[in-house]
């Protein structure tokens, strides 16, 4: 008997899948419909076909295209994100047709006009890696490419797909320079390895609810919301999208509904505490934001007199939250963040009191009585690293606000307590953010990289840790890199800070990608028009492209904020490795008409 022989060639295959089709669907059938259809026949169709690519099928929401060569492949995946988000431009969000990509060149099996294989199946699984408006690609495309194409490639790692034997080794490819349309603002993914398994689960968090005014069950409440977002932010398989408003005030208000939309998550938690003398009761669910079911609640019932059985409650909340999305927790330590870390009982009603105040505070009064109470927390419980990690941070915000931070006595204190907490094995990651900073003010560029990375390695969700990252690469004169990390920062907080957008600024700036920087410092702008940073790059920006009344402007608000303001104490403020980078930037300052 013969074997009847099986056709095989090399392809580059491109994987598209719409995101949330199901949800865009049950909003909207038919406009859903229509949308897609029009992208396709105008837009999706002819750029494929312009590229020499073969559409093998289209599965609903999905599109399998085969093309000859792989760098047509890559070409035709980053025209078209680019040209969707063009299209989506004046879209609102919630009802926007985005794509996710992968990029493999494999072999294939021919049958008919189909094909099959391990080709098509790994194909298909980095485009499950993929962010919203991304493309992921494996490292037999990424060899093939090489440096044909105005792209960078941010290594991910090697990523464990389903039903393929061996792992894949999986890039994000990133645009250098402007090739559609992007937005800048709505980062595909960190350029930070992502963390084996399937596509990363999102999720928000709405602060836990309280009945009455009661203070103390007020601080409780922030103390369970907080000590979860604590916990999450170290979840390297998990993105945590935040909110970085004072006290969460602005997820506070939003329904559940509103914080799915806004904060663009897959799922999001949500959950009351009630205070009964010694007892309190918790309520927690996790809600599925594209079909409404609810993956997971409980009720737990706690006697406060053992305080650690608060911390359990966090434990066993945070410990469902990630077996409901199967995230892949590192060695399990994840989920014992803060427990067992207090056993006195004062110590930890101290510490929650401490914690409120400053995140609360406005002024340097507010600041002292935060470190006060942050202080004793350590005299009554100094084997927790969390008063120590928190009272450097509380030290070092003050320490900001002085004229020369590296000189004030706060940031003295501000280092020991950060060190002391990390001898103690911090469990916060705020102890590396404060040292990055501090080096990077006191020109260790060295020393400031490496914790910058311990930050983000700590809080792999946290949004300062990414910005901080991307602060300190702009000063070393790596802004192509920053760009990728404070675009992430932004994406994992919707509700923002301007810092963050003003450090997208400075990346933009630095990388000489004047307009996007101004697009940034306006963004930042808008947030807060009292901050002097954003005018700064707003001036330059303007000064580089030279246009001179808008840079003329922006001068004009600077010196309307900060009267005083001294071109040279600027500039011995500005930590940059290379001076020539310095001297642009005082440079395109003064053509704006800075002194």
């Amino acid at each position: 008997m013969v074997e009847e022989r099986v056709a095989r060639k090399l392809a580059a295959i491109l994987a598209a899948d719409v995101v949330g089709y199901s949800r865009l669907m049950a909003d909207d059938e038919v406009e859903t419909l229509a949308a897609l259809k029009a992208h396709r026949a105008e837009f999706i169709d002819p750029l494929i076909a312009t590229h020499g690519g073969r559409i093998v099928k289209l599965m609903g929401d999905g599109t399998l295209v085969e093309f000859a060569s792989v760098v047509d492949a890559v070409q035709c995946a980053v025209e078209l994100q680019g040209g969707l988000a063009r299209r989506n431009a004046e879209v609102p969000k919630e009802r926007r047709v985005e794509f996710r990509i992968g990029v493999n060149l494999g072999d294939v099996i021919l049958d008919g006009d189909d094909i099959y294989g391990d080709g098509v199946n790994v194909a298909s699984r980095l485009e499950g890696l993929a962010e919203p408006g991304g493309i992921c690609i494996s490292r037999s495309v990424r060899d093939a490419v090489g440096s044909k194409l105005e792209v960078d490639y941010i290594d991910m790692g090697e990523q464990a797909v389903k039903n393929i034997a061996t792992p894949v080794q999986t890039y994000r490819v990133a645009v250098r320079r402007e090739t559609g349309g992007g937005n800048e603002f709505c980062p595909a993914a960190p350029a930070h390895p992502r963390p084996k398994g399937p596509r990363m689960p999102s999720l928000a968090i709405k602060p836990f609810e309280t009945t009455g005014t009661d203070p103390e069950q007020l601080d409780f409440a922030f103390g369970l919301t907080n000590g979860i977002i604590v916990a999450l932010t170290k979840m390297p398989g998990l993105s945590l999208v935040g909110d970085e408003s004072p006290f969460l005030e602005v997820s506070q208000g939003m329904t559940i509904e509103e914080l799915g939309r806004r904060f663009d998550v897959g799922h999001v938690l949500r959950g009351s505490l009630r205070k009964y003398g010694n007892r309190i009761r918790v309520n927690a669910e996790l809600l599925e934001m594209a079909s409404g079911r609810y993956l997971w609640g409980e009720q737990y019932d706690r006697e406060l007199h053992d305080l650690g059985d608060f911390f359990t409650i966090q434990d066993e909340i945070t410990e469902e939250i990630v077996t409901a999305l199967d995230v892949e927790l590192f060695g399990g330590e994840a989920i014992r963040l803060v427990r067992k870390t207090f056993t006195n009982p004062v110590a930890l009603e101290t510490y929650y009191k401490g914690e409120n105040i400053l995140w609360r505070s406005t002024n340097r009064l507010e600041l002292h009585d935060a470190q006060r109470l942050l202080e004793e927390t350590i005299r009554l419980e100094p084997e927790s690293p969390v008063g120590y990690a928190v009272s450097g941070l509380a030290h070092w915000m003050e320490a900001l606000s002085q004229p020369d931070e590296t000189s004030s006595p706060s940031i003295a204190r501000a280092i020991k307590r950060a060190r002391e907490a990390i001898d103690l094995n911090d469990v916060t990651g705020y102890p590396h953010l404060v040292l990055a900073h501090i080096h990077l003010a006191r020109r260790e560029f060295a020393e400031a990289g490496q914790e910058a990375d311990s930050a983000v390695s700590a809080r792999p969700s946290c949004p300062a840790a990414y910005s901080l990252k991307a602060a300190v690469l702009h000063y070393l004169g790596r802004s192509e890199e920053a760009l990728d990390f404070a675009r992430y920062a932004l994406r994992l907080t919707p509700v923002r800070p301007p810092l963050y957008p003003a450090i997208l600024a400075h990346a933009f700036y630095g990388s000489g990608r004047y307009e996007d920087a101004i697009a940034a410092a306006n963004a930042a702008i808008e947030i807060d028009a009292d901050n002097v940073e954003p005018y700064l790059f707003l001036a330059a920006s303007n000064a580089a492209l030279e246009r001179g009344e808008d840079a003329r402007l922006a001068a004009e608000s600077v010196r309307r904020l900060e009267p005083a303001f001294s071109l040279d104490t600027f500039a011995k403020s500005q930590p940059y490795k290379d001076r020539a980078h310095l001297d642009r930037l005082v440079d395109h300052l003064r053509s704006a008409g800075l002194e």
